[in-house]
């Protein structure tokens, strides 16, 4: 079976400032990491992103949207 995560509500909407965050396990605990970049698109698996002027993908299984 194949899924795919259907937005709701807050879908970004292409060359819309957004901010993920994803967290990373240390042998201190746990941290988080955060980046604003504008929303390009997205795929069932990746977010497609301009970050510092760059286009990148990054893993939704990874990297999730963060709302204040």
């Amino acid at each position: 079976m194949t899924t795919y995560e259907t937005p709701i509500g807050n879908a970004p909407k292409p060359g819309q400032d957004i901010h993920l965050v994803r967290w990373i396990r240390s042998a201190d605990g746990w941290s988080s990491e955060t980046v604003l970049c504008t929303y390009l698109a997205g795929t069932p698996s990746h977010w497609v992103v301009e970050r510092h002027g760059e286009r990148v993908s990054l893993d939704r299984a990874e990297w999730a949207q963060f709302a204040f």
